[in-house]
């Protein structure tokens, strides 16, 4: 689906692709999340580190990108490094550049990547704190307003959005989401759906996202964004948070 010039969702993936600069972007992998849950005792199958994978793997085979830039919280905890993070870090950049032939790698510390500087000369990567100027993209994480004035787009995660609705039968269920819009002065911004296997994300149409990030209050109206959400395979328009919004209140009332 394409959103704006030179930008696109690859359908069906939480995956931008940037014509321009050859490059897939996507954001909050949070690499080691069943290590880490594991050891405060809730046991899950490894299913992310793989799965992230597979879903890299079809982005590049359909565009060709050279180039993978991940906007923050490539890994899961806060104030430490769990050996499962390390391992799955690596990993994950040595099958980018040897797997799928990425010449460049990109990455952006979110609030979780506290120890990801130590291993940017022995792997090869590109690393800004916080946000990055790419061409004219603007990347940032999202946990703080970035200090650029620059850019015609910007682009960030940590929200990790979704649209919750029920089905025909009445069951409540949940689609990540991109959400896309402009600021108040008048720049495009995205943001990036979650990743992560067992990241669900936050229902933007339900839950007040101001205490998430400080861009929706300062920046813009998260109402005026538009849902474009993941399918099987394809990208759907659920139009604007507004009325997604009075469409849930309404389908809540009546039942």
């Amino acid at each position: 689906m394409l959103i704006s010039k030179g930008v696109e969702i690859i359908d069906g993936l939480p995956i931008l692709y940037l014509k321009k600069i050859s490059a897939i972007a996507c954001t909050d992998l949070h690499l080691g999340y069943e290590g880490v849950m594991a050891d405060k005792g809730t046991f899950a199958p490894k299913a992310n580190l793989n799965g992230i994978k597979s879903i890299l793997k079809e982005a590049v085979e359909r565009t060709s990108a050279n180039a993978v830039i991940v906007d923050g919280d490539i890994k899961n905890e806060f104030s430490k490094v769990h050996f499962e993070e390390f391992n799955e870090f690596r990993d994950f950049i040595i099958y980018l550049k040897k797997d799928l032939g990425i010449d460049r790698v990109v990455l952006i510390k979110g609030n979780h990547d506290n120890f990801i500087d130590r291993l940017k000369e022995p792997l090869g990567v590109e690393l800004f704190s916080q946000e990055a100027l790419i061409s004219e993209f603007l990347f940032f994480h999202g946990e703080k307003l970035p200090a650029s004035k620059e850019g015609r787009m910007l682009i960030m995660g940590h929200l990790h959005p979704a649209i919750s609705f029920h089905n025909s039968l009445g069951v409540r269920e949940k689609l990540k989401c991109f959400l896309h819009g402009k600021l108040k002065d008048g720049r495009e911004i995205i943001v990036m759906p979650s990743m992560n296997y067992y990241a669900e994300g936050m229902s933007v149409n339900i839950e007040d996202v101001s205490e998430a990030s400080p861009i929706f209050w300062k920046m813009l109206n998260i109402n005026n964004m538009e849902a474009l959400c993941l399918g099987e395979g394809e990208t759907l328009n659920f139009g604007k948070i507004s009325e997604l919004r009075a469409l849930w209140n309404s389908s809540s009332n009546s039942r």
